[in-house]
């Protein structure tokens, strides 16, 4: 029996209503929009495209490319109304998993130096992330990217990424600047810089 669809199902799903894919050409398309919001593996979309040819939501065509075959999978009628239904309904809470933060949280179990080094590297990669998003989006304003008649909905994404990349980079930052001050990790209770930020949370409530 095959399982029920989920919400990569329709992610991927979505990418095949926008035109026949390969799962080479579907991968690398997710990796200039799916990625920068649902990240999956590699594995787990090949693996997707699959599933969706057995509930008949696609169809998988073997065709001639270049030196070997490879097979395309297109979006059927019975995949349109599935995508149409699963956009008819309230979406899931937003979630958010960032490592560093988690290291954040588990401070207290390490040292001051494996806490810096965490946030460090978390800045790090959100730097490098800013970088690899900078080209992108340069590219989309230099040509409009592959679907261009599709950046109404493009830019909306882009501009919220944009913006919760440089907040975590300003919380990395000011963290850090923070934590330089610890002796410790354990038992420093609430600092006047948490209790600033914890009153701007109250604050930022109100408005």
């Amino acid at each position: 029996m095959t399982s029920k669809p989920t919400a990569t199902s329709f992610a991927v799903l979505g990418l095949l209503a926008v035109q026949p894919w390969s799962a080479y050409e579907l991968v690398a398309q997710s990796r200039r929009s799916l990625h920068w919001f649902w990240p999956r593996s590699e594995a787990h979309l090949y693996a997707e495209l699959k599933r969706l040819v057995e509930r008949g939501h696609a169809e998988a065509e073997v065709v001639e490319g270049g030196r070997r075959q490879r097979t395309r999978y297109t979006i059927t009628s019975l995949g349109r109304e599935a995508l149409q239904g699963w956009l008819r309904t309230e979406p899931a809470p937003p979630t958010l998993e960032i490592e560093g933060m988690l290291r954040m949280l588990l401070g207290d179990q390490g040292s001051v130096e494996d806490l810096r080094a965490a946030l460090e590297s978390t800045a790090h990669q959100v730097r490098a992330v800013r970088t690899e998003g900078r080209a992108l989006v340069e590219d989309l304003l230099a040509t409009g990217g592959s679907f261009p008649q599709r950046l109404h909905l493009v830019a909306p994404l882009v501009t919220f990424y944009s913006e919760f990349n440089n907040l975590l980079l300003r919380w990395c930052e000011d963290t850090l600047a923070e934590v330089e001050t610890w002796p410790d990790t354990q038992d420093i209770g609430l600092t006047p810089r948490g209790t600033e930020r914890l009153e701007q949370v109250v604050a930022d409530q109100e408005l």
